[in-house]
């Protein structure tokens, strides 16, 4: 059922990234029957857009990568629309899509909604949560409010997040609170020691910075190479993405290691 943040990072200058975090875990009905390498993060390698899903897993997964494909294919809108547009086009989109099902099993899903609009120093980023009611059949759709003057979570969702939020309040080194390092921490310890049974699997990380268009971003976890949830067993040009370590250091995807030169956190 999830363990999912979104995450604003705040430098000297202002916000520079924006990164949706969730676990890999699905379940079917209770913590037993699961499969830990399900994709529930999205990001458009041709746009600023990213996304992420708690709930009911089989129709958001499905539709996003629809979305995704479309994004990428530049059908969707135009390379230059602005995020108020993107957002609208691919929620009726997926709206649409959803008409088209007559499953009693879609349940309950909301999905989130990140975006940049502009790029560089003057840029500024965005981010929604879409509501499904499987109860009444509607949707709801709010942005959220994101702080310019610290990094944080802007949103933490899904079975897991009191357990996660519960870490969020335990004392931190003064130096570290109000970061991503920090923050990012405590989601990795949340998932690894499972404090929600109905999360787990590798973290998963999509974000976006203030220059160029969304990316995936590589997990070492356990020591492991894993990629949208799913663990790579064959493989070779590493290089060709970013990676993220078990403390969100910068890693080098073909050592496994903290990359030369890259922060310690």
């Amino acid at each position: 059922m999830t363990t999912i943040a979104a995450q604003v990072s705040v430098d000297s200058r202002g916000p520079c990234a924006l990164y949706i975090a969730p676990d890999s875990r699905i379940t079917w009905g209770k913590s037993e029957d699961r499969w830990d390498s399900g994709q529930k993060s999205f990001a458009s390698s041709s746009s600023p857009d990213i996304f992420g899903y708690f709930g009911s897993a089989f129709f958001p997964t499905q539709v996003l990568n629809q979305v995704t494909r479309q994004i990428e294919a530049g059908i969707l809108f135009a390379f230059d629309a602005g995020a108020e547009e993107r957002h609208g086009r691919w929620l009726k989109t997926i709206r649409s899509s959803l008409e088209n099902s007559s499953n009693p099993q879609v349940k309950d899903f909301s999905i989130l909604h990140g975006a940049r609009e502009g790029e560089g120093m003057s840029c500024s980023f965005r981010l929604w949560e879409a509501k499904f009611s499987s109860a009444n059949q509607s949707w709801m759709d709010t942005e959220i409010d994101l702080r310019k003057d610290h990094s944080h979570f802007a949103s933490v969702n899904g079975s897991g997040k009191p357990g996660l939020i519960r870490r969020l309040r335990e004392p931190s080194l003064k130096t570290e609170t109000q970061t991503s390092r920090n923050a990012f921490q405590k989601l990795f310890q949340s998932i690894a020691k499972e404090d929600d049974s109905l999360s787990g699997g590798a973290p998963q990380i999509v974000g976006m910075f203030r220059v160029r268009n969304a990316q995936h971003f590589g997990m070492i976890w356990n020591e492991k190479r894993y990629f949208s949830g799913c663990k790579l067993v064959a493989g070779s040009n590493y290089q060709s993405i970013d990676w993220f370590n078990d403390q969100f250091e910068r890693a080098d995807g073909k050592t496994k290691k903290r990359l030369t030169g890259a922060k310690k956190h």
